[in-house]
């Protein structure tokens, strides 16, 4: 795999628009559909342009789109439509219609119950856990966010990782 990445690094691929897949990949939610390791840096936007560039070199440019948002959950991004002015529940919701639930583990290797229904995700902005009740604009989250977070409820309620573990960072 190596010798592959070096390759794809060497003919302008990989970090910034690549066949280089990090983590665990990345799912569509509006489509209920895998994204194509090869499409991912085009479908999140992270393409670096000569638009903005910084001393020559050049950079990933403001995001376009700000009808989708990015939730990072089990190791793999999901990507949905969603607004501010949703709630949580709303966007849970989307979330699980959506496909998320392909995030639970093996039932031989959880140590949770798994994601049985939308109600047993949190979102996390910020550092803060979401209220179902709640719009996504009270936790001041921006049009098109990329950085959230959904996590199983009882891993949050589990104590385990410990608050101050490098896991969180």
């Amino acid at each position: 795999m190596v010798a592959k990445e070096d390759k794809a690094l060497a003919g302008g691929e990989g970090a910034g628009g690549g066949s280089v897949a990090l983590g665990k990949g990345a799912w569509d939610c509006d489509k209920n559909v895998e994204i194509p390791p090869e499409k991912e840096a085009e479908v999140f936007e992270e393409i670096a342009t000569m638009e903005f560039p910084f001393e020559g070199i050049p950079t990933v440019p403001p995001r376009k789109d700000m009808d989708h948002m990015t939730f990072f959950c089990g190791g793999c991004r999901y990507r949905l439509t969603a607004y501010p002015d949703w709630t949580s529940a709303k966007v849970k919701q989307a979330l699980w219609n959506g496909g998320i639930a392909r995030s639970n583990k093996p039932a031989h290797k959880m140590h949770t119950p798994g994601l049985k229904s939308w109600e047993d995700l949190t979102l996390i902005y910020a550092a803060q856990a979401m209220e179902d009740h709640k719009q996504l604009k009270d936790y001041h989250v921006p049009p098109g966010c990329s950085v959230m977070i959904a996590i199983e409820t009882a891993k949050l309620l589990s104590g385990k990782p410990d608050p101050d573990s490098a896991y969180w960072n």
